[in-house]
């Protein structure tokens, strides 16, 4: 016994391709949201190596600064690696969301949660350290 294609109707199709770009446009939605938080976070951190020259705290400062610009380019990559960027996220773009078993879009979750336990991580660190440049008056 052969293997025969089987064809979704022209309406099943329709809705796989919606609920692609539904499913795209929430993980880019997300994916920025988080890259906007890492800017903020760069942004409080760089004003204090502009302003502060203790080497104790450019040291801490530099540190999460580094691992920020890391995480973003994490999240940067996992978008240009995996999101489907156009109105239509046909089979012609990628085939991303008609058999996740075979392609990219079944690793969008893995990868998303690992990021965004980095995420996590680093920022309550980074959260921490800047509440005490607040509460010694620094920042």
């Amino acid at each position: 016994m052969t293997d025969t294609p089987i064809n979704a109707p022209l309406g099943e199709e329709s809705a796989l391709v919606q609920t692609c770009r539904t499913q795209h446009q929430t993980w880019a939605a997300t994916i920025a949201q988080h890259e906007q938080e890492i800017d903020q976070l760069l942004a409080l951190l760089n004003d204090l190596l502009e302003h502060h020259n203790y080497q104790s705290l450019r040291h801490r400062a530099v540190n999460y600064y580094g691992d920020l610009n890391h995480l973003k380019s994490g999240f940067q990559r996992l978008r240009l690696d995996t999101i489907c960027q156009t109105m239509d996220c046909s089979h012609t773009q990628r085939q991303s969301c008609r058999e996740p078993r075979f392609s990219l879009y079944a690793t969008i979750e893995s990868r998303f949660h690992a990021l965004t336990d980095d995420l996590n991580r680093i920022q309550a660190g980074c959260y921490q350290f800047l509440s005490v440049m607040v509460t010694l008056n620094l920042l």
